[in-house]
């Protein structure tokens, strides 16, 4: 995290958006969801929106796109790849769970997958894949995709700079001790959020 702030601090802000940017496409496009920690980035940069450092309407509609556009190149990804998506070096590092997770919520819920997912990780990533493999017409997601992205940006980044509002509110009206609160309680919320990541992971 510390290191993450630290780049996304010392950069212009255009440079900031384009790696929220590329690391959102990352996530979606190269199967690496597992690796990609697009929770921690989006967070940081909603925290530093706070500060006036970066515009959270922005943030938002950076990541939003990013994603959008990387449910489609998931897509056509998973398209091109057909029965090698699961069998190829990335797929088989992902857990046999997920794969199977995935598969149940495309055979219940079709194109409404990709909206159902967008909260969990790696399985949103595996989705938009999984529907061009199974030769799913990109239409039939591209609605859920679009409304989606944005909920989600809005959530992650929002949370992040919700929790830094809070911790700046408190360092003003309420002195360190309050101060120190509002930050437990910031890092509780981080750390309740990551470890239910870290458990969609091992699913």
């Amino acid at each position: 995290m510390n290191t993450l702030i630290t780049v996304l601090s010392h950069v212009p802000p255009a440079a900031a958006y384009g790696i929220v940017g590329l690391a959102v496409l990352a996530e979606s496009v190269l199967l690496i969801g597992a690796f990609v920690p697009t929770l921690t980035l989006l967070l940081t940069a909603g925290a530093l929106a706070r500060t006036g450092q970066l515009s959270l309407p922005l943030l938002v509609a950076t990541a939003a796109c990013a994603a959008v556009a990387g449910d489609f190149l998931g897509h056509r990804t998973g398209r091109a790849l057909g029965p090698r998506l699961r069998t190829g070096r990335l797929g088989r590092r992902l857990p046999d769970a997920a794969w199977r997770r995935t598969e149940a919520l495309m055979a219940r819920r079709g194109g409404q997958a990709v909206l159902l997912s967008r909260f969990l990780p790696v399985i949103r990533t595996l989705v938009p894949h999984l529907a061009g493999a199974t030769r799913a017409p990109y239409h039939r997601i591209a609605p859920y995709s679009v409304v989606a992205a944005p909920l989600w940006a809005a959530v992650e980044a929002g949370t992040g700079y919700t929790a830094a509002a809070s911790l700046q509110r408190a360092l003003i009206f309420g002195g360190p001790a309050l101060a120190a609160a509002a930050a437990g309680l910031a890092a509780i919320l981080g750390a309740v959020r990551l470890r239910h990541r870290s458990r969609t992971r091992t699913l």
